[in-house]
C-alpha cells in the first residue's frame, strides 16, 4: 500500500488510493512535518509520495522555494520524514503530480502531450508528455504560475511582479473583485456572490480567466496539447469559469493549436495531486 500527500497552501490532502481527506496546512515546518509523520506512521504504507506546492528538488528532496509554504524553504522534506517514520518518500511538485494523476486516472487518459494547471492558492502547472512527467533537469519544470505576464504589474507571493499566478489564483480574484467594488472579501465568497448573479463578481471572474487565457495561449503555442486540465476550488465551485477560458484562448491562439486543444475540468478534482503522488510513489 502507498500513500499520497498534497501539501498545499490551505490544504494538507491525503489518499490511500481509495480513501480521501484533508487537514488543515500547519503554519510552521515542524508542525507539518509532525502531521504527516503521525498519519504515515498510523498507516504504515510502504512508499510515500509527497507533492508539494513549489520548486522542488526531486533528487535531493528538498523544497527549494515555495511562495505560499515560505517556511518549508530549504527544509529536508524527504530525509527528515524517512528519518522519522523509516518509509521511503519520493517528492514532486503538486502540478506535476496533478498532471500526473488525471493522465492515468482522469481526462488526460490517452492524451499527449497533456497539461494540467491548479488553480487555488497559487497557480501551478505540470505536463506529461508520452507517458512520463516532465520534471525538467531536477524536477522544477513547468512554473506556469511565475511566468511574467505584465511588466512591472502586480506583486506575486514569490516576490516579483507581474507573475501569471498574481492574477491568476485565489489571491488574483480578490484583487479584480477589490478593483470592481471595493470590498476585501475572500475567494471564496466571490465565487458565491457570482454563483447567485452579482455581476461586480461575474466581471472580477472574468479578469481572471482573460490572463489565465493569455497563459494557456502561450502553452498551447509552445505545447499543441490535446487536452489541459484545470483542477482547484474556483474551477470546481464555478464550472462556468471553464468556458470562458477555453473560449477567450481559443479567440487569442492560431487556428492549429486552438483547434488541437480542449479545456477540461479535472477528473479527479482537488485531489488531483495527491492521486498523482500515490501513484508516482508506487512507481518511484
Amino acid at each position: 500500500m502507498g500513500l499520497g500527500i498534497d501539501i498545499g497552501g490551505t490544504f494538507v490532502k491525503f489518499t490511500d488510493g481509495e480513501r480521501r481527506w484533508k487537514e488543515r496546512t500547519p503554519g510552521t515546518a515542524w508542525e507539518l512535518l509532525s502531521l504527516i509523520s503521525s498519519t504515515i506512521l498510523k498507516l504504515r504504507p510502504k512508499k510515500a509520495g509527497i507533492a508539494v506546492a513549489g520548486l522542488v528538488n526531486t533528487i535531493e528532496g528538498v523544497v527549494t522555494d515555495s511562495p505560499n509554504l515560505k517556511f518549508l524553504k530549504g527544509v529536508p522534506l524527504k530525509r527528515e520524514i524517512e528519518k522519522r517514520t523509516g518509509v521511503e518518500a519520493f517528492m514532486v511538485n503538486d502540478a506535476t503530480a496533478a498532471a500526473y494523476g488525471e493522465y492515468r486516472l482522469g481526462v488526460g487518459r490517452g492524451s499527449s502531450p497533456f497539461i494540467c494547471l491548479t488553480l487555488g492558492t497559487g497557480l501551478g502547472g505540470g505536463a506529461v508528455v508520452d507517458g512520463k512527467p516532465l520534471l525538467g533537469a531536477s524536477g522544477s519544470a513547468m512554473e506556469v504560475g511565475h511566468v511574467v505576464v505584465e511588466k512591472n504589474g502586480w506583486i506575486c507571493h514569490c516576490g516579483r511582479r507581474g507573475c501569471l499566478e498574481a492574477y491568476v489564483s485565489s489571491y488574483g480574484l480578490e484583487r479584480f473583485y477589490h478593483m470592481e467594488t471595493g470590498e476585501s472579501v475572500s475567494s471564496f465568497e466571490v465565487i458565491e456572490r457570482a454563483k447567485n448573479g452579482e455581476e461586480a463578481a461575474v466581471r472580477a471572474l472574468a479578469g481572471m480567466a482573460s490572463y489565465l487565457s493569455l497563459g494557456l495561449m502561450n502553452l498551447i503555442h509552445l505545447f499543441n496539447p490535446q487536452i489541459v486540465a484545470l483542477s482547484g476550488g474556483i474551477p470546481a465551485h464555478y464550472p462556468e469559469f471553464i468556458e470562458m477560458v477555453e473560449k477567450k484562448t481559443k479567440e487569442i491562439s492560431f487556428s492549429q493549436p486552438a483547434k488541437d486543444f480542449s479545456l477540461k475540468r479535472a477528473f479527479l478534482g482537488e485531489f488531483s495531486g495527491a492521486m498523482g503522488a500515490f501513484l508516482l510513489s508506487e512507481e518511484a
